[in-house]
């Protein structure tokens, strides 16, 4: 199982996991064909889009390195998208 597939199933724990660092999350996302933005202004929240998905805008804060639950939930709804889009995993 490669790094990318155990990082998704440890976010798809039960219940949902609330000590995942944004950095994991960022990676995952960006892995599956998320393009990050980060508004100006210092703000804390970043902006996932994928190509594939028109319709569909992604916004995640960060704080203290850490993503909230509801992030986290959301994270792997977006995936599973893509994941629907392509087949199954990325490999």
């Amino acid at each position: 199982m490669s790094q990318i597939a155990k990082l998704l199933e440890k976010l798809k724990r039960k219940p949902t996991p609330s000590d995942i660092p944004f950095s994991d999350v960022d990676r995952l996302l960006r892995a599956y064909g998320f393009v990050q933005r980060q508004p100006a202004g210092g703000s804390s929240h970043f902006t996932y889009t994928h190509p594939e998905l028109t319709d569909f805008i992604l916004t995640i804060a960060r704080h203290g390195g850490k993503v909230k639950k509801g992030y986290v939930r959301k994270t792997v709804e977006a995936i599973e998208r893509v994941r629907e889009l392509y087949g199954g995993d990325l490999e």
